[in-house]
């Protein structure tokens, strides 16, 4: 291919025309990118202006005090793209960990809060540089940008006056939102990348353990948790898929078969997840996370909106929101849409099984290969039914959780995991119930339960195998892509200091990478695999043995996408897994419930029973069952605690010795006080005593 010539410019100090006299200063050479903002092609030069100006702008004027270095790229037909490349000075980072909290290593090891005035007793410190991790530095950036919002008097963004602002609102979630910046990313390490990569997923690492801590380092906690709670399931699969494929080997047949290994899982499922919160309690408390602040103290997440208020806690601007609106709005509308959605997935649940009854009588009438056709065609218009529900049902659930309005990211969260747990239980288990418990059939329900989860784990193992297939497709794509834009590159400008090719280079191939889209997705296949093999265990044994299966290439596949295929996300703190512990710990509550029904109508069982005893006693027989298995279920998870006990201690040490420290600084600053008025209370007494002598 022939070389074309790029006019390059690099604008100086001289020229103050267009972007250059944006910039309020000059960044450093050389100068570190952290983040990249893209802005949309043909994006209107005012809304770039006034992002640049906020972005550089003084904490004290409403700004993010950051470093910004813009490229404008000029492509054939005129049309320009702005790209903008963020750092930060060390100062201003270390300032935002101090009014962010971030944890940080204390000279006697365990983590605190760091803080400025207290700065020289952390570790590292020394090193200004490395004391922050890049995935801490790309955190404080984002976070100073989403605090940057708008004010009474700044109602539109400037070059869009049809675009309103409301007081208190993220400025850069709104651009955004409204696709004027197309995408933002914080830039890989490759050197660091390419390390994880080599501990994480190769082959020859496939049964060994994960580098959760590097993960974490990389990622943040988050993320980590995610991936250390997938490999604790996975290896708490290994027992029941054992006892599984003894079941399926051997010729064993007997009413205690299914009964035996019902209550094994039951009880197996509460030992993992109680073992699994001692588990996270300490990998919290090593990343220093679990002992995070109140809710009241944390920072509102950058989409929530209101008149423009303070904080009652640090008296900090922030939006204010009143409760009972957001009650109202909960309760008033979000309730019954969801309701509404939960009836139409099981009405055409109902209708699955009215149109397989309709095509089995017709096959039944006549054996054609037209009507063997017309035996599946329910399950297709079912699944494709489904497939739209969800679609369209996720996009509401997302549509009424913004407009909630929640306060926190984290209560953000746990209501969309509410809301799309609620709906998938009710599309993935409502056909098994009414098979299990309406028709009561066990043949058709093991049938049924078989077909959904191994049909969904091949569809998933054919889908992990294409991975690395898919990957070099699509790396072929963006090199094109990318080949395909430098083509039609004409003219680059440099405003406020150049961005080093090699930068443009990472910034251009991150660019046409997936974005990641969270671990919402990941929890929530989880979970309904959690569901399929422990709600009705008893029925389909060689559950778990599938789901081993799957899970064990689940892990390095997901691996192998989050370092070649998508782009960085943001690092994001966490204590633990959240509201997805509470829905496990709900699944294996009901597996109770679901699993003495099953055994209970099985007619070997009733046979031990006296043959006239009246059906309310049955059900009282294994109503009482039940309750003495969560009998069971409760004292396990009473006798492993939470914590670990040298956690405990630790957490202990580390609340004393605050408590001393701040005795000892309150002590500092009052003992001169004290001193003075120690003399004058003194002078006091003894004039009273006088008095009273005389």
């Amino acid at each position: 291919m022939e070389q074309r010539e790029v006019k390059v410019s690099v604008m100086g100090e001289e020229e103050t025309r267009g972007l250059q006299s944006v910039f309020r200063q000059k960044t450093p050479s050389p100068f570190r990118p952290y983040v990249v903002l893209e802005f949309a092609v043909g994006a209107k030069q005012p809304a770039i202006e006034w992002m640049i100006s906020k972005l550089q702008a003084s904490e004290s004027s409403g700004g993010a005090d950051l470093e910004v270095s813009a490229v404008v790229m000029t492509f054939k037909k005129s049309e320009s793209q702005t790209v903008l490349y963020i750092g930060a000075k060390n100062s201003r980072l270390l300032t935002a960990a101090d009014m962010t909290g971030l944890s940080k290593i204390y000279k006697d090891n365990h983590y605190r809060e760091f803080s400025i005035e207290d700065m020289a007793n952390f570790k590292g410190i020394e090193d200004v540089d490395s004391f922050l991790t890049t995935a801490e530095k790309q955190k404080l950036i984002l976070h100073e940008m989403e605090a940057v919002r708008a004010s009474d008097e700044e109602d539109h963004i400037p070059g869009y006056d049809k675009i309103k602002l409301w007081t208190g609102k993220s400025i850069l979630k709104k651009y955004l939102s409204r696709d004027i910046i197309t995408k933002m990313y914080p830039l890989h390490e490759p050197e660091d990348l390419k390390k994880l990569g080599a501990d994480w997923y190769q082959i020859k690492r496939i049964f060994k353990e994960q580098p959760i801590d590097d993960i974490r380092h990389y990622f943040g906690e988050k993320i980590a948790l995610y991936f250390a709670f997938l490999g604790y399931y996975t290896i708490a699969l290994i027992p029941p898929a054992f006892i599984g494929i003894i079941y399926f080997i051997t010729s064993w047949q007997s009413m205690y078969r299914e009964a035996i290994f019902a209550v094994f899982n039951l009880i197996w499922a509460t030992i993992f997840l109680e073992v699994w919160k001692r588990y996270c309690s300490e990998l919290s408390y090593r990343w220093g996370t679990i002992d995070m602040v109140s809710s009241t103290y944390d920072e509102p997440r950058a989409n929530y909106f209101g008149t423009l208020g303070e904080n009652p806690v640090t008296g900090k601007p922030e939006p204010v929101f009143p409760k009972w609106k957001r009650s109202f709005r909960f309760y008033c509308v979000t309730v019954p849409i969801v309701s509404v959605a939960l009836g139409i997935a099981f009405y055409i649940m109902l209708g699955y099984f009215v149109m397989q009854e309709w095509a089995d009588k017709k096959y039944a009438s006549e054996k054609s290969w037209v009507n063997f056709s017309v035996l599946y065609l329910p399950t297709v218009i079912y699944a494709v039914l489904i497939g739209i529900v969800n679609s369209i049902y996720r996009k509401v659930a997302k549509k009424l959780n913004d407009w909630e309005n929640h306060r926190l990211q984290s209560a953000y969260d746990n209501h969309l995991i509410v809301k799309l747990i609620l709906f998938d239980f009710v599309n993935c288990f409502i056909s098994l119930f009414y098979v299990a418990f309406y028709i009561q059939d066990m043949a058709l329900l093991r049938s049924h339960l078989a077909a959904l989860l191994i049909t969904q784990q091949l569809i998933g193992q054919v889908q992990e195998a294409m991975v690395p297939f898919l990957f070099l497709t699509r790396r072929k794509k963006q090199v094109d892509a990318s080949m395909k834009k430098q083509d039609a590159l004409q003219k680059v400008e440099y405003f406020n200091g150049e961005v080093t090719e090699e930068v443009q280079k990472q910034a251009g191939m991150e660019s046409e990478m997936e974005e990641y889209n969270g671990t919402m997705d990941d929890y929530l296949e989880m979970f309904l695999q959690f569901g399929y093999v422990f709600l009705f265990s008893s029925a389909f044994p060689l559950a778990a043995l599938w789901a081993l299966i799957n899970n064990v290439t689940e892990i390095r596949s997901d691996a192998f996408k989050m370092v070649n295929i998508f782009q960085r996300p943001f690092a994001e703190s966490a204590s633990n897994i959240g509201a997805w512990q509470v829905a496990f710990e709900l699944i294996s509550i009901m597996a109770v419930m679901t699993n003495c029904a099953l055994i209970g109508m099985n007619p070997e069982v009733r046979k031990l029973l006296p043959s006239d005893i009246t059906a309310v006693n049955i059900v009282l027989i294994f109503v009482a069952v039940e309750h003495i298995i969560l009998a069971i279920k409760v004292a396990v998870a009473c006798l492993i605690p939470d914590q670990p006990k040298w956690v405990e201690i630790e957490l202990a040490k580390i609340a004393y010795q605050s408590k001393l420290a701040l005795q000892e600084k309150h002590y500092q600053v009052t003992s001169h006080k004290h001193v003075h008025r120690s003399e004058s209370d003194k002078e006091k007494i003894d004039a009273l005593l006088k008095e009273k002598s005389q």
